[in-house]
């Protein structure tokens, strides 16, 4: 019995080994192209940072509560929704900085949101006219970036499409089904701030007929690459 069984499993082995002689003439013959998909959107989140300070307007102190009241009330005038406006460090009400080892100047750094660039400007001039420290353009972003980098990703997978489809069609054969596709990371998907002139800080000394800078900043740049295996039909 023993001997039947191994002279049974031997002769098994021609036929597994003529399975594996030719791989490729079971191999669906395919080809193999990149695409890319790109949009330039115009930001509708443009986050603004600044920091209010502790100040004397001659012996007269100007204390934080005082300043931020009177940037609210500036803020809802523009049109501005307070829901916007929040602590750049929410687990932090106020910083104490100490000068010259006696006075105590306590700063709180915020973080307000705008949709527009005409907002924008307007913003600028109320923390100019406040006197704010450190204004900065900190990040920029859009409400519906989701959606748009949806539409880039189909985009470029189409693209592949589309390209497989012409270089066949230059021999002679045409694009048949998807056998792989893969995205391909990108890491600089949101390009950064660019400002013509950039409004570092602020302060008191400034002279009341300097004009305040132009504002210009780069749209928010989508670009998402896919490698694409489509079958030759």
């Amino acid at each position: 019995m023993k001997t039947l069984i191994l002279l049974s499993v031997i002769a098994l082995f021609p036929l597994i080994g003529m399975s594996q002689e030719n791989p490729a003439a079971k191999e669906i013959p395919y080809i193999e192209v990149v695409g890319t998909g790109e949009m330039e959107i115009v930001p509708d989140q443009i986050y603004i940072s600044f920091t209010l300070k502790e100040r004397y307007d001659g012996k007269t102190k100007i204390g934080l509560e005082d300043q931020e009241k009177e940037m609210k009330k500036r803020l809802i005038k523009l049109g501005i929704d307070l829901k916007d406006l929040q602590l750049a460090d929410a687990s932090a009400d106020y910083i104490k900085i100490k000068r010259n080892k006696k006075d105590v100047i306590a700063s709180k750094d915020y973080l307000l949101m705008v949709s527009t660039t005409g907002t924008l400007s307007g913003v600028f001039e109320i923390l100019d006219e406040i006197s704010a420290f450190n204004a900065d353009i900190k990040r920029v972003d859009h409400s519906e970036i989701k959606k748009f980098r949806k539409e880039v990703k189909m985009q470029a997978v189409r693209e592949a499409k589309e390209k497989a489809g012409y270089l066949l069609e230059a021999i002679g054969e045409s694009v048949g089904k998807p056998l792989f596709i893969q995205e391909r990371e990108s890491y600089n998907e949101i390009q950064p701030m660019m400002m013509k002139t950039m409004m570092s800080a602020m302060n008191t000394d400034q002279k009341e007929e300097e004009q305040l800078p132009e504002l210009s900043f780069q749209k928010i740049k989508l670009k998402y690459t896919v490698f694409a295996r489509f079958a030759i039909k």
